[in-house]
C-alpha cells in the first residue's frame, strides 16, 4: 500500500494530464469571451468546485452509479469524448473577431449554467478524469475499511490540488492572454482547440476498444 502521501501525489499526476487545465483555460476563455473579469473569476471559481465536488462524487459512488444504470466505462468514454472533441473543433473553426462585450453572460444565473456544462463538464472533467478517479477509487479499495477510508481521504486531497491547478489556470488565462497580445492568444486557442479534438478523439477510440474487448472475450 502506498503512503498517504503518495497516493495524494500520485492521484494529482494521475488527473493533472486529463485534465489539462492549460489548455482548458484558453477554451474557458473563448466561450466567455467579452465577459468582465470578475465574472470570469466567479466563473473559474465555480468550475473548480465543480470539478472537485463531481470528480469525489466518482471517487466513492462512480463504479456503483454506473452500475446502477448499467452504464459501462466505454460507453462514458465515447460520449463525452466526442462532446470534448465537438468543443475543440467549435472553437478551432471559430473566426477570429474582436472580442466583444456579451450581455447575454452577463448575469448569474448564466455563470451557473456554463459553469457545469460545458465548461466543467466535459471540457475540464471528462471521461477521462472519471476514468482515473475510478481506477484509483478502486486501487484505494482495501479489506480493512479504516484503510480504505484513509486511502479515499489522501485521494480526495489529490483532487483537491487537481481543482486548485484548473483554479489557477482559469482565473489567470485572461492576464496571460494579455500579455502574449492577440496574434500570440490566437496561436494558443487554435493550438488548445487542436489538443482538445485530439484528446477526444484519443479518449472515443479508448471506449472503443474497451467495446471491441468486451465483445471478442
Amino acid at each position: 500500500m502506498l503512503s498517504y502521501t503518495q497516493i495524494i501525489l500520485f492521484t494529482f499526476a494521475a488527473l493533472f494530464p486529463v485534465l489539462n487545465p492549460l489548455a482548458g483555460a484558453m477554451i474557458f476563455l473563448n466561450l466567455t469571451r467579452g465577459a468582465p473579469r470578475t465574472l470570469l473569476n466567479k466563473l473559474a471559481l465555480e468550475v473548480s468546485l465543480n470539478t472537485f465536488i463531481l470528480l469525489v462524487v466518482v471517487l466513492f459512488t462512480g463504479s456503483w452509479i454506473l452500475s446502477f444504470f448499467g452504464i459501462t466505462i466505454p460507453v462514458v468514454e465515447i460520449a463525452g469524448g466526442f462532446v470534448v472533441a465537438s468543443l475543440g473543433w467549435a472553437v478551432l473553426n471559430q473566426p477570429v473577431t474582436e472580442e466583444q462585450e456579451n450581455p447575454a453572460i452577463h448575469n448569474d444565473k448564466a455563470v451557473k449554467d456554463m459553469a457545469f456544462f460545458p465548461l466543467t463538464m466535459p471540457l475540464t472533467a471528462g471521461p477521462g478524469c472519471f476514468a482515473v478517479t475510478l481506477a484509483i477509487s478502486a486501487h484505494e479499495t482495501h479489506k480493512k475499511l479504516i484503510d480504505t477510508i484513509m486511502g479515499q481521504a489522501s485521494a480526495t486531497i489529490g483532487i483537491l490540488l487537481a481543482a486548485l491547478s484548473v483554479f489557477v489556470c482559469y482565473r489567470y488565462a485572461k492576464s496571460i492572454t494579455k500579455k502574449l497580445g492577440p496574434t500570440g492568444s490566437s496561436v494558443i486557442m487554435k493550438l488548445s482547440a487542436f489538443i482538445n479534438v485530439c484528446i477526444g478523439l484519443q479518449i472515443m477510440w479508448r471506449g472503443v476498444q474497451g467495446l471491441l474487448t468486451g465483445i471478442t472475450q
